[in-house]
């Protein structure tokens, strides 16, 4: 008897306003950003997904028990903050608070005048088990933005990082998610049995409109299930294996269950066939 096909996800793209000064960036903290989180921390209550994943620069510390309490069996990637100039993620697993300096960063943020470039293979051999995580027998990764342009591709190519991998998960809070799409493209390509969860936020940074939204999720789809998709209005490209991604301009939520990708059959010609993803829900905050 299989059990434990399905890992159930849930990634929040909130609308926020960033800034910053010369050493760190910060999330302002407004009154609409403090009702989506609660929002977001209602819709975890209810639907009590394996893994929960909120954008990069919206970690807040008073949220801390919050946290722990939605972590009890379960992964929430609370996003990230700047800690001693840093960008740091943070991932609460189990009730157990998790920090990691993100090791990749672009022009645009203070912290790049200070950290080196580090070069893939060392990332991969002295760093990539901090970011690993393990759920229902399934080993997933977490990575900050940068992090995953410049080492997902290798990641996903690798023998033993691949091996019992259900996905990639990715934090951002960028202004060209198309490019880091065209790399993901590249990257299913190659690994057909690989998810990537891709989340941005909608954002104003110094005041000037900055993250553009459209979040997404590749992976193993079925093809009767992307055709349902469609139907159903949400946004669904022509890639095989694009699942769905979210508005360039509104805070939202997605919610799915997504099967272990060695359960899947995408004709429905198996004995075994299993519907993936199920459950899909695409809502506005």
């Amino acid at each position: 008897m299989r059990i434990n096909q399905y890992l159930s996800v849930c990634m929040f793209q909130l609308k926020v306003h960033l800034d910053c000064d010369n050493k760190n960036e910060y999330l302002i903290e407004t009154e609409d950003v403090l009702k989506q989180l609660e929002s977001a921390f209602s819709i975890i209550e209810k639907l009590k997904p394996d893994i929960s994943l909120f954008p990069e620069m919206t970690y807040l510390e008073r949220y801390e028990k919050k946290y722990q309490e939605l972590s009890i069996s379960k992964i929430i990637v609370a996003g990230s903050y700047y800690k001693n100039g840093i960008n740091t993620t943070v991932v609460f697993e189990n009730g157990k608070k998790h920090e990691f300096s993100k090791d990749y960063a672009s022009g645009a943020e203070p912290m790049a005048r200070k950290i080196p470039f580090l070069q893939p293979k060392e990332f991969l051999k002295n760093k990539i088990k901090q970011h690993e995580f393990w759920i229902k027998g399934k080993k997933i990764y977490i990575l900050n933005c940068m992090e995953y342009y410049h080492i997902a591709y290798y990641m996903a190519r690798d023998e033993e990082l691949r091996d019992n991998l259900f996905g990639v998960f990715t934090i951002c809070s960028n202004s060209n998610t198309h490019v880091f799409e065209e790399e993901t493209v590249c990257i299913h390509n190659h690994n057909e049995n690989l998810y990537t969860f891709t989340l941005n936020c909608v954002s104003t940074y110094k005041g000037d409109s900055y993250g553009d939204g459209k979040s997404y999720i590749y992976g193993p789809v079925s093809i009767h299930e992307k055709e349902w998709l469609i139907k159903e209005g949400i946004e669904s490209k022509k890639n095989v294996c694009h699942v769905l991604s979210l508005s360039n301009q509104n805070a939202q939520y997605a919610y799915g269950k997504f099967v272990f990708p060695e359960n899947l059959s995408r004709f429905g010609r198996s004995d075994y066939y299993l519907n993936n993803p199920r459950d899909i829900v695409v809502k506005n905050l």
